[in-house]
């Protein structure tokens, strides 16, 4: 009796076992990283839905040295949510990133409502392993620091040179090549835009068409590192990357290209940008460089309804420079340099502009977790100021 029970029931679960199987392989799989968010994958493994946001607070006080005046301010400085994944097929994939915090949203253009409360949005194709295409949304090929995530950076904010002198996001078709050379990596990414960034404005046909090469003679950073200011993989050998951008804005309307308000008396200007930037990184230490020129055929612009109000597109010149030591396993001090000398046509108005800052960041989870603080001394033209500034960052 108990051997016909015993043959009954081991032959029961002989038979359940395959179907039990089928069942855990046929349930959709969820995963949750800290810095990742939640990840979420069909049953048949062709759609991947990933969720994830981030949160920086900052304090800020300001001392004016010309005027002798101290502000201080507290700021949601970003907020941000982001969905990602693939769609359908792994070479089909999708981002999405919307920003809800003051300084997410603003347009950068006095004429236009403060609602952008979309970032990017983006379909993306990758057919081979070498080659991907992008159509939508999201950041133009520039600058180095712009291509860093603002969640990534080693100081609290980015520099003077990046905020006057960047192409920002567009709405366009995008196109990203991937070579592995010997050891060698080169990537390069081209693009046709609107020009106009992430406003919707009265368009007169015109494009803008932008390009970056990136060069790595000593292989790929870890973990993504060229896209990472600090060297948070303590990178074992030596690794860098050099790279030049181009970019040509047709009839431009805004005073920075992609930013900025309107040009007065509807007037719209031809851009040439150009740059070139270097990063390099090794056992905790990192080195980055930027140099970028923006050209344009036209000066200063006198309003035609009243001859007190000028404007112009912001062109000359901007360099920095940067570096960051762990002198710990967590903690990182870091400093910066960067001068803007603006075009010759404008010295009535724009002054050359001197940028110094001094860091310490420590992080408890690398970028996802951490405090950072810095002291920057600002000098524009006649005007002075110091800026101490307190950030706390969490990505989820």
């Amino acid at each position: 009796m108990i051997t016909s029970h015993l043959l009954r029931n081991t032959f029961i679960a002989l038979l359940m076992f395959p179907l039990g199987s089928f069942a855990q392989k046929s349930e959709p799989n969820v995963k949750m990283t800290f810095g990742k968010g939640v990840q979420f994958t069909s049953a048949d493994n062709l759609f991947t839905l990933a969720l994830s946001g981030r949160i920086q607070s900052l304090a800020e006080i300001k001392h004016d040295l010309t005027g002798n005046t101290t502000t201080s301010d507290f700021l949601l400085r970003r907020c941000r949510l982001n969905v990602m994944g693939t769609a359908f097929n792994p070479k089909f994939t999708y981002r999405i990133q919307i920003g809800f915090a003051h300084g997410d949203i603003t347009s950068g253009n006095s004429s236009v409502q403060n609602n952008l409360i979309l970032r990017d949005a983006m379909l993306y194709y990758a057919p081979a392993k070498w080659l991907k295409f992008g159509f939508g949304q999201t950041k133009l090929p520039g600058n180095r620091q712009r291509q860093v995530s603002s969640a990534n950076l080693q100081l609290v904010e980015r520099s003077i040179a990046n905020n006057n002198f960047t192409l920002d996001r567009d709405k366009g078709i995008w196109l990203f090549t991937n070579f592995n050379i010997m050891k060698t990596v080169l990537k390069t990414t081209l693009t046709v835009s609107s020009g106009e960034g992430r406003i919707v404005s009265d368009k007169n046909g015109k494009i803008c068409y932008s390009g970056r090469m990136e060069w790595m003679p000593l292989g790929e950073f870890t973990n993504g590192g060229d896209l990472i200011e600090s060297d948070q993989e303590k990178e074992k050998k030596p690794k860098i990357s050099i790279a030049g951008v181009y970019s040509f804005n047709d009839d431009n309307s805004r005073t920075m290209g992609q930013l900025g308000d309107y040009l007065y008396n509807s007037q719209t200007s031809d851009i040439t940008y150009y740059g070139a930037d270097l990063l390099f990184k090794y056992k905790g230490f990192s080195f980055e460089s930027e140099w970028y020129n923006r050209d344009c055929n036209t000066g200063i612009i006198v309003n035609s309804k009243d001859s007190t109000l000028k404007n112009y597109v912001v062109s000359g010149q901007s360099f920095l420079i940067q570096s960051g030591y762990f002198i710990s396993k967590k903690t990182e001090v870091a400093m910066r340099y960067a001068h803007i000398t603006p075009d010759q046509k404008l010295s009535s108005l724009a002054h050359e502009q001197d940028e110094y800052v001094l860091g310490c960041s420590h992080y408890f989870s690398k970028h996802s977790l951490k405090l950072q603080s810095d002291l920057s001394y600002f000098v524009n033209g006649p005007h002075e100021n110091l800026t101490f500034r307190l950030s706390g960052v969490v990505t989820f």
